[in-house]
């Protein structure tokens, strides 16, 4: 599979965010059709017109449940058509507050 095969497909991303703890801080949710991808990033435009977003791509995507409905946690919005999720944690340096 190539790259261009993502383009245009839905991608469902979820970011759980810690504090230098381990603690958890924030939880998001976004989601979008795949605008492009470039060596180690994808971008997608967030359907909520938040613009485009990236988030590192190693070349594989894990499919979405076929007619699955997602409910966001975050606005309660229902998602369905995805053709791929992924999820990420983001943890903050030791030396950040």
């Amino acid at each position: 599979m190539n790259d261009d095969t993502f383009v245009g497909k839905r991608i469902l991303v979820g970011l759980s965010y810690l504090d230098a703890s381990g603690g958890l801080t924030e939880q998001i949710q976004l989601h979008g059709l795949i605008s492009r991808i470039s060596k180690h990033s994808l971008y997608f435009d967030r359907s909520d017109g938040g613009g485009e977003f990236s988030i590192p791509f190693e070349g594989k995507l894990e499919a979405g449940i076929p007619d699955a409905v997602y409910t966001l946690r975050s606005t309660g919005e229902e998602v369905s058509g995805v053709d791929y999720v992924v999820s990420w944690t983001v943890h903050a340096r030791k030396d950040e507050n």
